[in-house]
């Protein structure tokens, strides 16, 4: 028998996504566009082996949503899915009772895994371990390396991401990547929309990409210890694709 999957989002074209990604990989999909219509169609929850739903909608927030469900099934699985905060919030949605978190963008695997491993896993709990993994990417080339800051140009409008990357027995050194706003205007040319899905949360994912593809192919750190996203190439294309997944279409 197929599994049951309630999806709440906002973001129509995200939702779709969603949608399309689950019910191809056999799950009977519901949705819904806030928090308020989530929690009608989920009802006391019997019909539903996962909720996943948005973290910031207008009507509600994710945590509502989830501790709202919570109260009425304390055993529901639920996956919280953002493109704002960090940790902190990942922490918080799994302390409150979520079954697991996934940061926008994400790859359609990614979301058919955490569905797939929340209804095979007896415990609906994940180790909070495994969260905080998901914000330092480890064992990238050697490597391990998370965001600490991020910063817009006034003028010219390039975001530039600050990365500490650490390597055992070594000092932590810090590598800045470059998104020129050219390329980010030649991004949204290539997904032919006014704005990126997940807004600059999706920008900051490709900064992490283009770190971590230097990593995993040169073996160390960058010598100018900047790396420039220019020009747009096939693999960053590649990866747009991937993350996109599905046309952008209401």
């Amino acid at each position: 028998m197929s599994s049951n999957v309630l999806v709440i989002d906002d973001e129509s074209a995200i939702l779709k996504m969603m949608e399309l990604v689950l019910s191809s990989s056999g799950y009977n999909v519901t949705t819904a566009t806030n928090g308020s219509d989530g929690l009608a169609a989920y009802g006391n929850g019997a019909q539903y082996d996962v909720v996943v739903s948005d973290y910031r909608m207008p009507d509600m927030t994710g945590i509502e949503v989830e501790q709202e469900i919570i109260r009425r099934d304390p055993s529901a699985k639920i996956i919280i899915v953002s493109g704002v905060g960090g940790c902190d919030t990942a922490l918080e949605a799994m302390n409150r009772g979520a079954t697991d978190f996934l940061r926008k963008p994400f790859a359609p695997e990614a979301l058919r895994d955490a569905v797939r491993a929340a209804i095979e896993r007896d415990d609906k709990h994940t180790p909070i371990t495994t969260v905080s993994r998901e914000f330092s990417r480890r064992n990238v080339g050697g490597y391990n390396f998370e965001l600490n800051e991020e910063a817009v140009d006034d003028f010219y409008g390039d975001l530039t991401c600050t990365f500490e990357v650490m390597k055992e027995n070594d000092s932590p050194r810090y590598v800045k990547v470059v998104l020129p706003a050219v390329v980010q205007e030649l991004i949204k040319a290539y997904i032919d929309a006014d704005e990126v899905p997940c807004g600059k949360r999706f920008f900051q994912a490709m900064c992490e990409y283009e770190l971590e593809h230097h990593l995993q192919t040169e073996r160390a750190i960058p010598s100018s210890a900047i790396l420039m996203i220019d020009p747009l190439l096939k693999r960053h294309t590649e990866w747009i694709d991937r993350m996109m997944t599905v046309c952008l279409a209401d």
